[in-house]
């Protein structure tokens, strides 16, 4: 009996020496959840819900492109060892940059313990894509003979900012692009917007295909393509009005300019002949220079050296952007009756310095005559009275009279030009130009 009790008391304390084995317990991970979604980043949350009873010496989250069950040798953001003082749930939460746009990724949670490695369950995710910027070709403003007024809408933003944008356009490319003519603008921030572009040195009378464009993260986006039509070169037009005689020898000639045309007026006026029946400025005129703003405008021209009585063929002409437009030919008549009229006559030398002058009044016409005269000049070949003269201020005369000066203080060896002047009712009539030298 004694024997029997030694051996139950010696496996009792063999028994109760023996150390207790404990259970290992992982630690729980939940599900990575995902928001702040770009083109290149993510936020990445998860928590360790349960810590287990074993020494976390590291967590995080790991991700992966192309592993569909992602582990540390992949991508991955650690946190380090969970501290004793540490609370569950312990929630971990990070932005991941430097990821591909539009792209699939997968993500797990995980911990690292004594006994290995373990990772919380799967889950995968998406990036967003890039978005260009919407841009609208909207309308043609204003059309003129050489440029445009052209309008587009950029509508909304996408995803980078818009580094420029504006309006192409071709006559040639039916669909234009920014290798082609443009006129842009840059930096842009205020969505929707509408802007106008000018496209300049245009030809005229040609058809122009164009669109909006604009440049985003070096991507350049187009509009719809819309079409216009530059308009024609147009020249001013022009009236030829009647023409009146002055004297037997000048005629005053109305004409009007009706409408300016495409580019400003820098002349105008009347071009005649006595010779040739279609004149043109290259025969005889007399212009007025200078723009003309009202249309419209009646203007007036004298014309004088005319041959007595004799018909001028006429016409109205204006220059504009360097071309010359013509009206009708008219023809007048110079009228004889009622007014006076005179010839130059010869003349006579006296001395070195001196020649006797002669003319001949021929008609009074229908006025008294206040002064008559003999005009000459060495620099211009028609004289008037403003150049060198001697004039007679008398009217008891018969008709025809002849009549005669000395011009005086002449130099020698120098071409003079003369002609007869009379003025009657105002109006001067002057003979025909000769010439005399010393």
């Amino acid at each position: 009996m004694k024997k029997i009790l030694s051996v139950v008391f010696i496996f009792f304390i063999t028994n109760s020496c023996k150390t207790k084995e404990i259970v290992p317990i992982p630690p729980t991970l939940a599900v990575v959840s995902t928001s702040e979604l770009t083109i290149n980043s993510a936020r990445l949350s998860s928590e360790i819900s349960d810590i287990g009873n074993q020494y976390i010496s590291d967590y995080g989250v790991v991700y992966s492109e192309t592993n569909a069950t992602p582990t540390l040798a992949d991508s991955k953001i650690s946190h380090g060892a969970v501290a004793a003082s540490n609370i569950v749930p312990v929630k971990f939460s990070d932005v991941i940059q430097g990821l591909k746009p539009s792209t699939n990724y997968y993500a797990r949670s995980y911990s690292i313990i004594a006994s290995g490695v373990v990772f919380g369950q799967i889950t995968t995710f998406k990036t967003t894509d890039i978005i260009q910027p919407s841009v609208k070709t909207d309308a043609v403003i204003l059309v003129f003979e050489t440029s445009a007024k052209l309008r587009g809408i950029i509508e909304s933003k996408g995803t980078y900012d818009v580094s420029e944008y504006g309006i192409c356009w071709s006559a040639t490319n039916a669909i234009p692009t920014t290798a082609d003519f443009k006129s842009s603008k840059t930096n842009l921030s205020v969505f929707p917007t509408i802007y106008t572009e000018d496209a300049n040195n245009l030809t005229p009378n040609t058809s122009y295909y164009f669109r909006a464009f604009l440049v985003s993260n070096g991507i350049t986006s187009y509009g719809n393509v819309l079409t216009f039509k530059t308009l024609a070169i147009s020249q001013p037009s022009i009236k030829t009005l009647e023409a009146k005689t002055i004297t037997v020898n000048s005629v005053q000639i109305r004409g009007s300019v009706e409408t300016k045309g495409t580019y400003d007026i820098t002349e105008y006026g009347i071009c005649w002949s006595q010779r040739f029946t279609t004149p043109t400025t290259d025969h005889s005129k007399a212009k007025i220079l200078g723009n003309l703003s009202t249309f419209p405008t009646v203007f007036t021209v004298d014309i004088n050296e005319l041959a007595q009585g004799g018909i001028i063929y006429y016409r109205a002409y204006i220059i504009s952007n360097g071309v010359t437009s013509y009206s009708d030919v008219l023809n007048y008549t110079l009228e004889v009756d009622g007014f006076p009229t005179l010839t130059t006559d010869g003349s006579i030398n006296l001395d070195n310095a001196s020649q006797r002058l002669q003319a001949t009044i021929k008609t009074k016409g229908n006025y008294n005559i206040s002064e008559y005269g003999i005009c000459w000049s060495f620099a211009v070949p028609y004289p008037t009275i403003t150049d060198a003269k001697i004039s007679i201020s008398e009217n008891s005369m018969v008709f025809p009279t002849t009549f005669t000066v000395d011009a005086k203080g002449l130099q020698a060896h120098v071409v003079y030009f003369y002609r007869a002047y009379l003025i009657s009712n105002g109006a001067i009539t002057y003979g025909s130009v000769k010439s005399f030298i010393l």
